[in-house]
């Protein structure tokens, strides 16, 4: 098991708000304007995700759980690749399309993140359908930002 974060930007938002139906996750978040400093620090910055505007919601699995459990896991040694654990792809769907909802205009993004220093990839607008699917197939990689419209 690794750990890894789960970073959604609820574009355009200017209100937090938490999904109080969904058990077992914790949330921290933090309002991005453009005038906000980088969300992470200076080894790992995302200069893409920084310049997007709206909140930046991290969740993670409760204190209870989190060390014996993670929604997502590699998907092949070596890899790159996660995939979302089967026990907790219908919260993680859930998640997403609760942020997707909250979002005035009706995006996401997402950023899983591994304490990695990576390049700066963005994908292109898919559906949660179709990063669901993605996600499923261990098609997803870590610490590259996904945009989901709906």
């Amino acid at each position: 098991m690794i750990l890894i974060d789960l970073g959604i930007i609820c574009l355009g938002q200017t209100k937090r708000t938490f999904p109080r139906s969904i058990p077992k996750v914790r949330y921290r978040s933090h309002v991005r304007r453009e005038d906000s400093a980088p969300m992470y620090d200076e080894w790992y910055h995302f200069e893409a995700a920084d310049r997007l505007t709206g909140i930046w919601y991290l969740a993670w699995l409760t204190d209870d759980i989190f060390l014996e459990q993670s929604m997502f896991d590699i998907a092949e040694k070596g890899s790159p690749n996660i995939y979302v654990v089967p026990e907790w792809e219908d919260t993680v769907r859930e998640l997403l399309g609760y942020y997707l909802k909250e979002s005035p205009i009706h995006r996401i993004a997402v950023l899983l993140r591994i304490q990695d220093r990576s390049e700066n990839v963005t994908h292109e607008e898919c559906t949660l359908d179709e990063f669901m699917e993605m996600l499923r197939a261990g098609d997803v990689r870590w610490n590259e930002l996904y945009h989901i419209g709906g």
